[in-house]
Order: C-alpha cells, then structure tokens, then sequence
C-alpha cells in the first residue's frame, strides 16, 4: 500500500511526494512508433500528491505530459483555466503548458513524459485518421488543455496495466525491463483508447485547432527540406502533400505563423543564402543558385530588404576578414 511506503520528493517535481523506489519506473528512454509518428517515452513516474494548505508550484515542462488520476481528487490549473480532477481523470499537458495542482485529498497519479516526432508529420496523405497518432496529435496541439472522464472499465485495465508495472519493477525478474517497456506502449495505448471513448472527446477531436496546427507543422517541415530544390516548390504542390487546398492552406499557414507559404518559402532561401556567404566559399551568384534563386537582381534585392545590407557587402566583409 502506498501509506507504508517512505515517501520522498519527486525529482521531476519537488513539491510532490512519492513512494520510495517508484521515482522512476522507466530506467531509459524508450521510443514507440504509433502510426506516421514516432513517441519518445523519456520518464514514467507514479506520483503521490498529499493534500496540502498550498498547492504545488505552477510550473512548466518542455515535453508533454500524460496524467491518469488512479484515486484522489483535486484541482488543475493548466493555463488560465481551473479543471476538477478525481479518480479516472487523464490529463495531456503539451509541452510549455504552465500548470498546477490543488490536491483536495491524497491522490495518486501516474506521470508519463514524452515527445513526438516532427519530421514524419510532413508526409504526403493529408491529416490523419481517426487513430491512435490522431489522438495524441489532437490533445498535443490542442489550444487549451482539459481532463477526460475516463469510463469505469477502462480505469480497471490502466489500473491493472499499472499494478503489472509495478510488480515488474519491485520483481526484478530477467526481462523485467523488457516487460515493462511492453507493458508502457500498453498502458499509453490503453489511456488513448480511453480517451477517444471519453465523454466531451467527440467535440475536442472534430474541433479545427489542432488540425490547424497540424497543418501548419506539416508545411514548414516541407518547406525547411525542400526550399532550395529546382523546380521549386509551389504552392499548390505543398497544399496537396499536406492534404489541402491551395487556399485554405495559405489561410492557415498565415493564421498560424504570420506568413504566407511563399513569404516562408524566401525567408527560407534567404536564410540559406546568408550562412553559404557566411561560410565564404561561394560568391553571390553561387549561394543565390545554391538556394533556390535563379534571378541573381530578384536575390540582391530580396536579400537587401531581409537583412539590411546587400549580399556583396557580406561576402566582401568575410574577404576582408
């Protein structure tokens, strides 16, 4: 039982207890491929929050945290908005999300820290389907955080899920390690199934945020890969590999970002041309062709608007160096 345990400070939170030897479950970071994006599980931390006159520290972490509420009940603070939590609570913080909690009573709760890959989110087929990468992308980029009521018989299997992890864990049994990898990609893809049949997530999932978002990431990966590529990268291209039309992905793009596609796409060779002058191996015209330019007169003028100074005066300076 938890009670019979030493508790001690979190090392991922201090102002939080736990029981002694479940400071971390997880020994080394682990990464779990789910359906077009890569999941690194970095930490997993079974929590004991004690009831207290103040409540925790509001903080912020630049991974994203998954929260399952196994007992207890409390307050959430994640932004500027306060949420009930209890027993069957989940609760996906995305990374620089500021929060805290106001435990009414002592509650447990199992901490899972993780970060997805981006690179794989600019592939070709549009968004993605109702899946369990769609889940966690929508409750990543989501604007503003919020629990899910998790229903009764799916707390009973993350429950049970958890008991093995930690039984595993105190064991030490050979393979025991390799057990409790298996049984985390379970226990993430039991929370998300979870999720998906929680009350209120129907909403959440159809809501545009976070597909706008999506949407947007997918662009600028695009174009960061191929900016400098001849033929150029075209609007119309870039909107069909992510899945929208040209219009609605420019508005999104500019919403999103401040920029338009071709306003990202010069930022981006220009970016390029100024570090190949920066190396001083190239003249203008190379780093101009380099980049994606084939008018040497557009690239001057360009590059003398974005940095203030034309592109010969950079290369002649490095000379000069």
């Amino acid at each position: 039982m938890v009670q019979e345990k030493k508790l001690i400070p979190s090392p991922l939170n201090p102002d939080w207890m736990i029981p002694e030897g479940w400071e971390n479950i997880l020994g080394t970071s682990i990464e779990y491929h789910l359906g077009g994006i890569n999941l690194r599980l970095m930490q997993a931390q079974l929590n004991l929050h004690l009831k207290a006159a103040d409540p925790a520290t509001t903080h912020v972490h630049e991974h994203h945290q998954l929260l399952y509420y196994q007992r207890g009940s409390g307050k959430m603070v994640a932004g500027k908005k306060s949420y009930d939590v209890e027993r069957g609570s989940i609760f996906v913080l995305p990374a620089g999300c500021r929060h805290s909690l106001h435990a009414a009573d002592t509650a447990v709760c199992v901490a899972l820290d993780f970060s997805l890959s981006t690179a794989a989110q600019a592939m070709e087929g549009g968004l993605p389907v109702h899946s369990e990468a769609a889940v966690l992308l929508s409750l990543t980029l989501t604007r503003q955080a919020r629990p899910f009521q998790l229903r009764s018989i799916d707390q009973a299997h993350i429950d049970q899920t958890i008991g093995e992890i930690v039984k595993e864990s105190a064991g030490r049994e050979p393979g025991y390690g390799t057990m409790i990898q298996a049984l985390l990609l379970r226990l993430v893809a039991l929370c998300l199934r979870g999720t998906r049949r929680a009350s209120g997530f129907g909403e959440h999932f159809r809501h545009t945020a976070w597909r706008h978002r999506l949407l947007a990431e997918r662009a600028l990966a695009l174009i960061a890969a191929e900016s400098f590529r001849q033929p150029e990268l075209t609007l119309q291209e870039a909107a069909r590999r992510c899945g929208a039309s040209y219009n609605h992905f420019n508005r999104v793009l500019k919403f999103e970002t401040g920029r338009t596609f071709h306003q990202h796409l010069l930022r981006s060779r220009l970016e390029h041309a100024h570090d190949l002058l920066s190396a001083g191996k190239l003249n203008c015209s190379e780093a101009a062709l380099e980049s994606g330019f084939t008018d040497s007169n557009y690239f001057a003028r360009a590059f003398r608007k974005s940095f203030g100074f034309p592109p010969s005066e950079l290369a002649r300076g490095l000379k000069g160096e």
